[in-house]
């Protein structure tokens, strides 16, 4: 990790002033957003190439100009560790790294399959859908949702009925804040008697499927999409596999439907990503990261906090914080006063609107990244405990942990 260096000279007197507070914001807080990782040291670096002097629209093998060999090789070799990453050993998938993000990826394959009118049918916000999967993020198509029962489970006999009775030309299960894992082959069983395309959105979920900690989806799915910075230490950026039957659908909607061409660092800089994941133990990384999240779940329950999960299935935390502040709103700002770093977030049966909130959202990987011992994760829960109870956390403690961990670092992402 670094921190962002000056540029010499006058002229960059107001932009240094600007990159001295993103140092300052980025290197005094303790982050916990359950949607960012530190990026490996080599991503960095690709990214800060030269790598944006040719122009690259269209796929593969089919560009709008020439000289772009190595843009078609690095796209390749992407898509093969990224295969291989996803367990993935058949030509049945393919896989894009061109999306620039998660949301155009989950575009992309909108723009692909449906047309103007069509049904989706994905997961309710409240209950941790996506707001890329609603009528925000789908122009132009009616979406319907589904819900989950006391048990925060899809309920399949609604979920089938929904489908008989509506009958939308996609279904989407994916989540921004779903604490436990979704059953793919349960709900592909389903699907696949109504001929209707699955697709995932495992932004929160593709580590554990790569570590072989939750089930794999292939070859349950149509789509999966996700981002590379949310649990993968890479750039950020989107990705999508897709099934091989789709590939002109899915090359057309890439270019010229959804977006122009990609942005040639972040190709680099994905393959990297995958090359990095690909030399290292993911599972037990994956482990680690849930190992972690078990601990502050423990910490948090001992402090009186409601956590919404008493056992960890991914890295995110969910807290209903109506009994304490009232408010997601009030406590993401009492916390940001006292140096920690979390969003408000909705919970099932919410009844606040999504700007209040009666929750908040946590997540582990970033201190997972810095290596946060146990006791450090102790000594952290605890610290964010008091914050929320309306107590005075310990100022030594807070002070202790940005020295240790967070005083030479930068999240770029």
């Amino acid at each position: 990790m670094y921190i962002i260096k000056q540029f010499l000279g006058k002229d960059f007197e107001r932009f240094n002033s600007i990159i001295n507070k993103y140092n300052l914001e980025q290197n005094t807080y303790i982050n916990l957003t359950a949607c960012v990782s530190y990026p490996f040291q080599e991503v960095l670096d690709v990214q800060a190439m030269p790598l944006s002097t040719v122009p690259t629209e269209g796929t593969r093998g089919n560009r709008y100009f020439p000289n772009v060999a190595s843009i078609d090789n690095i796209e390749n070799y992407a898509e093969e560790l990224g295969l291989n990453l996803l367990h993935i050993k058949d030509l049945s998938y393919k896989i894009s790294i061109q999306p620039n993000s998660g949301t155009q990826a989950n575009q992309i394959v909108y723009n692909a399959i449906l047309n103007n009118g069509d049904t989706i049918l994905a997961l309710k916000p409240k209950d941790g859908g996506h707001i890329s999967h609603t009528k925000l993020g789908c122009r132009n198509i009616r979406p319907i949702y589904f819900s989950l029962n006391e048990n925060l489970e899809i309920n399949y006999e609604l979920f089938e009925k929904q489908i008989i009775n509506e009958k939308p030309k996609l279904v989407i299960v994916g989540a921004s804040s779903y604490i436990k894992e979704f059953d793919y082959k349960k709900i592909y069983s389903i699907t696949s008697r109504y001929d209707i395309p699955l697709m995932a959105d495992i932004c929160h979920s593709v580590l554990y499927i790569m570590g072989n900690i939750h089930k794999n989806i292939f070859p349950y799915v149509d789509f999966a999409t996700f981002t590379m910075d949310k649990l993968l230490c890479g750039p950020q950026g989107g990705v999508i596999i897709y099934k091989t039957k789709y590939d002109s659908q899915i090359n057309t909607s890439i270019f010229p439907k959804t977006q122009g061409g990609p942005i040639q660092n972040s190709l680099f800089s994905k393959a990297m990503c995958f090359l990095k994941l690909s030399s290292m133990d993911i599972s037990t990384y994956a482990k680690k990261v849930i190992d972690n999240t078990n601990l502050m779940i423990n910490v948090l329950k001992s402090e009186n906090i409601k956590t919404l999960n008493d056992i960890a299935h991914n890295h995110i935390i969910l807290i209903d914080v109506s009994a304490n502040s009232g408010s997601g709103k009030i406590t993401e700002e009492t916390l940001f006063k006292h140096g920690i770093l979390v969003n408000r977030n909705q919970i099932p049966n919410d009844k606040q609107n999504a700007i209040i909130t009666s929750g908040i959202r946590i997540g582990t990987v970033p201190i997972t990244n810095l290596q946060y011992s146990s006791n450090d994760i102790i000594i952290l829960g605890k610290y964010l405990a008091a914050s929320i109870n309306g107590k005075v956390p310990q100022q030594e403690s807070f002070s202790y942990l940005i020295e240790k961990y967070h005083k030479h670092i930068n999240i770029s992402n």
